[in-house]
């Protein structure tokens, strides 16, 4: 499906098999900027949309750190060391 042209440049840090899906990238609101600001975005595979377009919701800093870190905990208690990598990769572009 199509993605809203809010984000550029991004960059799948994990999906489950529900389809639970979340990005990071550069969001633009409404293309208002001149290169947007870094976000951490989630959407499911085929849900939000708007127009029949793939929106995924932005979340604010508080809430990214704390799915973030999360996410991290979950993939070294599972010893899912590509988890790992792709998590420890998003906390770093925030950085």
């Amino acid at each position: 499906m199509k993605m809203i042209s809010f984000w550029q440049d991004i960059e799948v840090v994990y999906k489950d098999d529900d389809g639970f899906t979340i990005i990071i990238g550069l969001y633009n609101h409404q293309n208002l900027d001149e290169k947007g600001y870094k976000a951490l975005g989630i959407h499911w595979e085929t849900y939000p949309t708007s127009r029949g377009v793939l929106s995924p919701s932005t979340i604010s800093p508080p809430v990214r750190d704390a799915i973030l870190s999360g996410l991290l905990h979950q993939a070294v208690a599972n010893k899912n060391m590509e988890q790992v990598k792709s998590i420890t990769k998003a906390i770093e572009f925030f950085a």
